[in-house]
């Protein structure tokens, strides 16, 4: 039932089912095999439900290595991976030369972009909600930016945001509606027909950016 198992310093574990039906589970470091197998098995009907949802999906195919002249994206665009011998703080982005990566740093090179991603998504999310917020006299808690794959952003009872880092490799457009989408559920906090009615308020143009969203961000790359 499992494919995978990644080990790091988180404190829980977890399962991802990816599109095409990989099973990834994530431990802690030192965690001992048995005790993967009686997660696992407690999991066993949520994984077999995601994993026939997920295998209707097409699996991601790209997969980043990190390599010079490698095009990596940014909302929406793809550009150049150059290695360097010395890059402050590992890696850095410009629109004029796109990624700069430290080539003694490669082994780090997937974490050093989630860090980049992260701070970006943070940046715009919350750049994008204030907008919204001062127009529509809307608040929220705080902004959250999380690992997920499989969802772009929640909205908790007590109106916290959470976005995905993976919103950073998306159009700005795109997380654009996100943010909307998330920030609608602070007044409306199901998918009910007010809610899609204040959304269509908040982004007119919301269903063409659901649309493409649907259709095409499953074929992110991963790393």
């Amino acid at each position: 039932m499992i494919d995978e198992i990644k080990y790091s310093r988180r404190k829980t574990m977890a399962i991802e089912v990816r599109p095409g039906g990989k099973v990834i589970v994530r431990a802690p470091l030192g965690t001992k095999p048995a005790k993967i197998q009686t997660f696992v098995r407690e999991k066993a009907d949520w994984i077999q439900k995601a994993k026939t949802r997920m295998q209707g999906l097409p699996a991601v195919t790209h997969v980043y290595s990190f390599v010079q002249g490698e095009k990596l994206l940014f909302l929406g665009k793809d550009y150049p991976l150059t290695l360097m011998p010395k890059v402050k703080g590992g890696l850095s982005f410009s629109k004029e030369k796109g990624f700069l990566l430290e080539s003694g740093r490669q082994a780090e090179a997937a974490k050093l972009l989630t860090n980049f991603y992260r701070e970006e998504t943070r940046r715009l999310t919350t750049s994008i909600a204030d907008a919204y917020a001062r127009k529509w006299g809307l608040k929220y808690r705080s902004i959250r930016i999380s690992s997920a794959k499989t969802r772009w952003g929640s909205c908790s009872a007590k109106n916290s945001l959470n976005f995905t880092y993976r919103l950073a490799m998306l159009p700005l457009e795109l997380v654009d509606y996100v943010v909307a989408h998330e920030l609608a559920h602070t007044r409306h906090h199901n998918h009910s027909a007010d809610f899609w009615s204040f959304l269509g308020q908040l982004l007119p143009e919301f269903q063409t950016r659901r649309s493409w969203l649907k259709q095409n961000a499953r074929n992110l790359p991963d790393f």
